[in-house]
């Protein structure tokens, strides 16, 4: 099996809704053309590469699967993705594709291997050949009335095996013989891989990069296989003559239907229709849209939405971009949708406050951060369950509170931080839930203590926001969260959420300007880095409680009046101190490290003084023998102190020095650990 699927998708709305369709699966991310705009799958390809890579750890094998078509001779699927079409066995035509690529014998050493998200190839893998350098292909031998439609590789001799290519042709204007043509599959080695990764993100990958290869990119080879067959849903009728049985194909219909022949029915609500009664070549589907909408669409059996004008005529563009998967997916299994989203919480390392507006603004940001586990576990957690009724219903699992949220005034309500509600309120501002359009349950839980320091808050925010949108995507996270946090008047930067949202150690970086675009780099050195927390690493609940806020007025204060520009200077110095920090862990130097967390104190002290007081330095000057460093996670006033002790003997001493006597009944030490998986989300229906 592959190590992780990546998805192409040709527009947020689409990547959204492939989300929510495989939210269950942790190896599965879905990538949208960048900018709005289709890029081909050369530049989906690209732009796969690039973004899984600044992510995480390289994956041994990579199945990039392009799914960017409108499904527009397949209404009836136009929501899902043809990729998601269940086929005999209810399993989505994704699985199959999956599974039939799986049985390719890749190289150990792993590579990418690049398909199409419509096609099932079916041919006998056990005689290809994937060990050659660069790229390569799989082509069979067919007649010319298929080789005017695909592309055509050339090669010199025509047995089965594996071939150099000598030209590729696409759709070549041949009248007889025989010619090889592509099945859509091509393996990528590594190397060639990371070379790509710095392409432009546009163009074909089955036009202008075999150009490209046969230029001297890098070898390209094929495979010669024979027989191959593919199943292939390119309209409606074929729909039914592939997957229907008697005349007629139903999928996700809740209602008593009457059918005379020749009919594709899928995706009916219950409730919406007594019966459904369609003549001979009627279909019919259903497509919730918006806040409350619904498109109800009956067309014919032969209609083809992609040439004759009926894809303009019913607005499904402008539909497909407001799906409302919360509403279509339970169809498909009956249930009520519940979502689960849990997070871990963040370290700053280095580099805090110059995330924060206008700082950022001005300058770029640029912290080095990590997300961590408590105690072994994700210590925030959402769930957002429908109900029957319309109500909105809150729970906070860690203060036991809870309340019923009765109007959109309500709602709207939201500009106050000392209202435990407020955060959930924002999170259905900002998503746009309006009162009335469904009920909802919201649990939250952030299972540590209260100005703590760790982001908490903003991640909390993130979580909510991920859950009612049943959208993961990192960028929409970050951009809702910080939307979040102007809406409620708290301030802050976009360093918590993305500290919580992306797994790992990381340095986060923007440039210069308005909105705020960041960057997310992982620095060599992670396992190296992992072990050094393990064994000197101590983190420490102060037992004093601080509302970063209060340290935030102070310090944007400080940067405005820039007494000597003496600010400037501070906001430098923390943005070096990140890059050293990374450069540290990547370079395996604990001292290194370690000063720049020194600095990265010393700065967010000058930048205010009130970032620390009088129990911080207490149990600072206690330890203080036993430490490299020290420095309180956040804004500072109190909350959680990061300590990297000296050695192992010297991570022990401090821990006995607080254990014996601590300074307040709730100061204590907490376990952690890096969590590279980031912010998660669970699909299930109740």
């Amino acid at each position: 099996m592959f190590s992780h699927i990546a998805i192409t998708a040709a527009n947020a709305a689409q990547a959204k809704g492939y989300r929510a369709q495989t939210a269950r699966r942790k190896d599965v991310s879905v990538f949208a053309d960048p900018g709005g705009r289709r890029v081909g799958s050369l530049g989906a390809t690209v732009n796969a590469l690039r973004r899984l890579l600044a992510r995480q750890s390289r994956p041994r094998t990579l199945l990039v699967c392009h799914s960017g078509g409108d499904a527009r001779r397949t209404p009836g699927y136009a929501a899902l993705g043809k990729a998601f079409i269940p086929l005999a066995d209810s399993r989505p035509l994704l699985e199959h594709i999956e599974e039939a690529m799986s049985a390719l014998p890749l190289p150990r050493k792993g590579g990418v291997l690049v398909v199409s998200g419509d096609v099932l190839p079916e041919f006998d893998p056990s005689g290809t050949d994937f060990s050659r350098p660069g790229v390569t292909g799989v082509a069979y031998p067919g007649p010319a009335s298929e080789a005017r439609r695909h592309g055509v590789y050339v090669v010199k001799g025509r047995s089965a095996g594996l071939h150099a290519v000598d030209a590729f042709l696409q759709k070549p204007d041949v009248r007889s013989g025989t010619h090889l043509i592509d099945t859509g599959i091509l393996f990528i080695d590594w190397p060639t891989a990371a070379k790509m990764a710095s392409l432009p993100v546009a163009g074909d990958i089955y036009e202008e990069f075999p150009a490209m290869l046969l230029g001297g990119y890098a070898p390209f080879s094929v495979n010669v296989v024979s027989p191959c067959r593919f199943f292939h849903v390119g309209s409606t009728r074929e729909l039914l003559e592939k997957l229907g049985s008697d005349g007629r194909y139903v999928d996700a219909a809740h209602c008593p239907l009457h059918l005379a022949g020749d009919n594709v029915v899928t995706n009916i609500p219950p409730g919406r229709f007594k019966s459904l009664s369609l003549a001979k070549g009627e279909c019919f589907t259903c497509i919730p849209y918006g806040k409350d909408s619904w498109l109800d669409l009956k067309y014919n059996i032969d209609d083809n939405f992609k040439t004759d004008g009926l894809w303009e005529k019913h607005g499904l563009g402008e539909i497909a971009k407001q799906v409302d998967y919360r509403r279509l997916l339970p169809l498909r299994s009956g249930k009520r949708p519940a979502v689960r989203v849990t997070a871990p919480v963040r370290i700053d390392f280095a580099g805090g406050w110059s995330d924060t507006p206008p700082i950022c603004d001005d300058n770029g940001g640029c912290v080095l951060n990590a997300a961590v586990r408590l105690e072994g576990a994700k210590p925030v957690e959402v769930l957002v369950r429908e109900r029957a009724d319309k109500l909105v219903r809150v729970v906070s699992k860690d203060l036991g509170k809870r309340r019923f949220l009765r109007s959109q005034a309500e709602i709207d309500c939201h500009d106050d931080p000392s209202d435990w509600c407020a955060l959930v309120k924002c999170a259905l501002a900002v998503t746009g839930f309006r009162f009335g359009s469904r009920g909802l349950d919201i649990s939250i839980c952030a299972n540590l203590p209260k100005g703590s320091g760790m982001g908490t808050s903003s991640i909390l925010g993130a979580a909510t926001v991920a859950a009612l949108a049943m959208d993961g995507d990192p960028d929409f996270l970050c951009a809702k969260t910080l939307e979040l946090e102007r809406e409620m008047r708290t301030g802050g930067g976009w360093q918590d959420q993305c500290g919580g949202i992306a797994g790992g150690v990381k340095l986060v970086t923007s440039k210069p300007g308005t909105p705020q675009a960041v960057k997310i780099s992982h620095p060599a050195g992670q396992e190296w880095f992992a072990s050094l927390l393990a064994e000197r690493g101590l983190l420490y609940f102060t037992g004093q409680k601080r509302m970063a806020r209060n340290i935030l007025r102070k310090v944007l204060s400080f940067y405005s009046e820039n007494p000597h520009g003496f600010a400037s200077i501070l906001v430098k110095s923390l943005k070096s101190g990140a890059r050293a920090a990374a450069a540290a862990i990547a370079r395996r130097d604990a001292d290194a490290f370690a000063k720049a967390i020194a600095g990265y104190w010393r700065d967010k002290k000058l930048l205010d003084p009130g970032s620390t007081n009088a129990r911080v330095e207490e149990i600072a000057e206690r330890v203080g023998p036993y430490l490299s460093a020290y420095t309180l996670t956040g804004a500072g006033g109190g909350g959680f102190m990061f300590m990297l002790a000296k050695s192992a003997a010297d991570a022990k001493a401090a821990k006995q020095e607080l254990s014996r006597n601590p300074p307040s009944t709730h100061s204590r030490f907490y376990g952690f650990s890096i969590d590279n998986d980031g912010l998660q989300m669970d699909f299930s229906w109740d």
